[in-house]
């Protein structure tokens, strides 16, 4: 059956192009002009599978719209889309639960990928709810049936065989008094790698339990626990058959019949994909308070511009033209003092500055440019630097042009920044050295140096705004350079240790001309 997805947006023209693409690739669709509309088609007809929202809308709306449709059924993705990306919304868009988020104009490839992908989402999550609620079903009767019929052992493990061998989301491995196993469930073999033929009558410690980690009596301490409380519950690695280490939730509880334990039921959830998505959890609010606190720092470096910009401009005119009213009769000490304070205000002035550019957002205009160019203009400008510091500088570039779709102007000053800190870096002289080479489908750039290294704290700080353990500069340089590559779609990696100097490793993906 042809999952069923919902447009709503108040261009027709766009609705009609959307639908069109996705009815294409076999999706049903329901298309609505405004918010109120798209609310009661979500709904009608048995529902949606899922919704695609544009973010402006008449009335109400798509963010507001989202959270409607979020509280009515979270089951269902919602794909937000826009045609002004703004990444103050973004912080909004994922609070109010939006699956994904796309820019206009959405490419037909984009938009049926990203719901293919939702669907399949919904699918998924369906099939598990049926699946748990089959399980939570079967434990059900489980526990009915071994309460009702404990003086029957044969018949309970006769229905254990039957009921929990449908569950293949749960390792389910039943033992008898002395350890081995008796039922080694469909859901145990696709987790461990072994059929059930293979380990009856063995036991776990021969098969997946960890016994150099937690050690050899570990199962018989833990069914001790559960023979105790009744039901046991525990989280340990286990391995699979080929060695492979994976987290998993252990439930483990009694067989009784009357007064004597006939054996014991243990039930395994493997954590794996709970822990990835805990991990891209995680990752997703680093970066949403990443960029919260970058618009807030927006918001200071643009109530600063104007406290402070203008009054320092007037400031810098008044000193310049009283110097040259009393030029004449100025001594050199007062000129020299009059000097000074001009330069002061440019600092303060180019201070400013850069905080306003550093928390202006990037606009990245992405064309054909050459990496080895660049990275040879940028070494060829810092060579009277490097040359005053006693640096000999190294290049490995790639061979023939290194081609991507990048912006040239902030990519230099991301580099810049960079080669600039790495030169800083050996007061004293020492060795810079430069390489370019093709990764997989990205760009490489490596940047290593002789200095001065630096200690875990500081390698986890560099990129942090405003921190620096110069004595002069306002730490900027290197967060704009890690903004400035994340912006592409890039990675930056940091590798130091104290004295032995410092290796950046930054990869660019190419993008279609690369």
């Amino acid at each position: 059956m042809a999952h069923k997805v919902l447009i709503v947006d108040d261009e027709p023209s766009i609705r009609l192009t959307l639908a069109e693409f996705l009815r294409r690739e076999g999706f049903e669709t329901r298309a609505a002009a405004d918010a109120a509309q798209g609310a009661e088609l979500f709904g009608a007809d048995g529902g949606v599978d899922v919704a695609v929202v544009d973010i402006n809308l008449p009335g109400r709306g798509g963010i507001e719209l989202l959270r409607e449709l979020r509280e009515r059924d979270p089951r269902v993705p919602v794909i937000v889309i826009t045609g002004e990306p703004n990444v103050s919304h973004l912080p909004e868009i994922v609070r109010a639960g939006a699956y994904d988020f796309l820019p206009k104009p959405v490419l037909k490839e984009a938009i049926t990928r990203a719901v293919a992908r939702a669907a399949e989402k919904k699918r998924l999550d369906d099939e598990k709810r049926r699946l748990e609620e089959e399980v939570r079903r079967h434990a059900e009767e489980l526990e009915q049936r071994v309460a009702e019929r404990t003086a029957d052992l044969a018949a309970a493990h006769s229905f254990l065989n039957l009921v929990l061998d449908s569950s293949t989301e749960y390792a389910i491995v039943v033992l008898d008094p002395e350890y081995n196993i008796t039922l080694f469930n469909r859901g145990a073999e696709l987790m461990f790698g072994y059929a059930a033929e293979e380990v009856a009558g063995r036991r776990p410690r021969e098969l997946f339990l960890d016994v150099e980690r937690y050690g050899q009596n570990v199962l018989q301490e833990c069914l001790r626990e559960a023979d105790a409380v009744g039901l046991y519950r525990t989280e340990m690695i286990l391995h699979r058959r080929d060695g492979e280490e994976f987290p998993a939730a252990v439930a483990l509880s009694p067989v009784v019949g009357g007064e004597q334990i006939l054996g014991h039921l243990c039930v395994m959830r493997d954590l794996t994909a709970e822990r990835r998505a805990e991990e891209s959890l995680r990752q997703m609010q680093a970066r949403l308070a990443h960029q919260e606190k970058i618009a807030e720092l927006g918001r200071v470096a643009a109530q600063v511009a104007h406290e402070v910009r203008n009054p320092l401009t007037g400031l810098q005119l008044y000193s310049m033209h009283m110097k040259s009213k009393l030029a004449d009769r100025m001594s050199e000490t007062e000129l020299q003092l009059a000097d000074r304070i001009i330069e002061t205000i440019k600092h303060l002035s180019q201070t400013v500055e850069q905080i306003v550019n550093f928390a202006r957002p990037l606009s990245l205009e992405r064309r054909a440019v050459d990496l080895n160019r660049v990275v040879n203009d940028l070494l060829q400008l810092l060579e009277h630097q490097a040359a005053c510091a006693r640096v000999v500088t190294h290049t490995e570039l790639a061979e023939g042009p290194l081609r991507g779709r990048l912006d040239e102007s902030s990519l230099r000053a991301a580099l810049t920044n960079l080669l600039v800190n790495a030169l800083q870096a050996m007061n004293g002289g020492g060795r810079l050295t430069v390489k370019t080479a093709r990764d997989g489908a990205g760009l490489r750039v490596e940047i290593a140096d002789t200095g001065v290294g630096m200690s875990r704290e500081q390698v986890a700080r560099m990129f942090e705004a405003f921190y620096t353990t110069k004595a002069k500069g306002l730490g900027l340089g290197l967060s704009y350079a890690k903004k400035v590559i994340e912006e592409h779609g890039g990675e930056l990696n940091v590798e130091s240790s104290p004295g032995e100097g410092t290796l950046v490793s930054v990869r660019l993906p190419a993008g279609e001309e690369g």
